[in-house]
């Protein structure tokens, strides 16, 4: 018998609105991947829960243990420094966990893409939006968090909303997408991914502030990173310092060529995957 041949259906020349309509069309079969990843987290709800928070609350008694230990204190944050650091883990956090989801995605649902046809674009957003309803779990304990240390919410939070969603979302769906693209180009890449995203933590302002460096070339680094301002506008909602209107349209023109590269790469990526997964 011969060797069932790879199920593509995948357009070698396919418009980018083709493209789009596509994925609407096909939009079941997206809350079945993301509901196939809740079901697999939150078969036992309690388990599912505290994995869900388990990370970044690791993280958070870790470095304010190291800070209290060495006697280091924060300056600059206008915030306690636990409200901070809460706020830079979630949205650390968040873009690890899909970025790392969309990766496992390409592995372990190498059997459906040579078997059926679906958008698959879809490995990528499913894990990105199942780490949206983490993201919105690990909100809750910010709120706790800040409320104990008795940093209410301002009354501008709700306009600092979509920015933080804008920049937080948009910039993580974008690096999954790239590198889920390199997974697939080659799959030594899959060790190097998580290296990369427990670096990030040194690398953005997690639990210091940027501002404070004296090196001026790594400050504007970090403050046209969009993932860090999402971190601010989070740090704002409970009275930490506005981010300014210029970093503001770097933030968005960075984000915008990541989702422009990110795209661009899965397409490519998209057309020989059947092949190499």
């Amino acid at each position: 018998m011969a060797a069932q041949k790879p199920i593509r259906h995948i357009l070698p020349n396919q418009s980018f609105g083709d493209w789009l309509k596509q994925l609407y069309r096909r939009r079941e079969t997206l809350w079945f991947f993301v509901w196939k990843d809740l079901k697999v987290q939150y078969q036992k709800p309690l388990f599912g829960l505290i994995w869900s928070v388990f990370q970044p609350l690791v993280y958070f008694g870790i470095i304010l243990l190291i800070m209290q230990v060495s006697n280091r204190e924060i300056e600059g944050t206008q915030l306690p420094f636990s409200v901070y650091l809460i706020c830079g883990l979630a949205i650390w956090n968040f873009c690890t966990s899909a970025i790392l989801g969309a990766v496992n995605s390409m592995q372990s649902n190498s059997g459906i893409i040579t078997k059926s046809f679906f958008p698959r674009f879809y490995l990528v957003l499913a894990p990105v939006l199942k780490s949206t309803i983490d993201l919105l779990i690990v909100l809750v304990i910010c709120v706790c968090v800040a409320l104990y240390f008795g940093q209410l919410p301002v009354l501008e939070s709700f306009s600092f909303i979509p920015n933080l969603i804008i920049l937080a979302w948009f910039t993580t769906l974008s690096w999954a997408s790239v590198a889920a693209s390199a997974v697939v180009w080659n799959r030594h890449f899959r060790h190097v991914v998580p290296v990369l995203l427990y670096a990030m933590i040194f690398a953005m302002p997690v639990f210091y502030v940027s501002m404070n460096s004296e090196n001026i070339g790594l400050q504007l680094a970090y403050q046209f990173n969009p993932i860090a301002g999402a971190m601010d506008f989070l740090r704002a909602c409970f009275g930490g310092l506005q981010p300014k209107n210029f970093f503001l349209l770097g933030w968005f023109a960075q984000t915008f060529v990541w989702l422009t590269i990110g795209v661009l790469a899965f397409r490519k990526t998209e057309k020989t995957l059947a092949d190499k997964v």
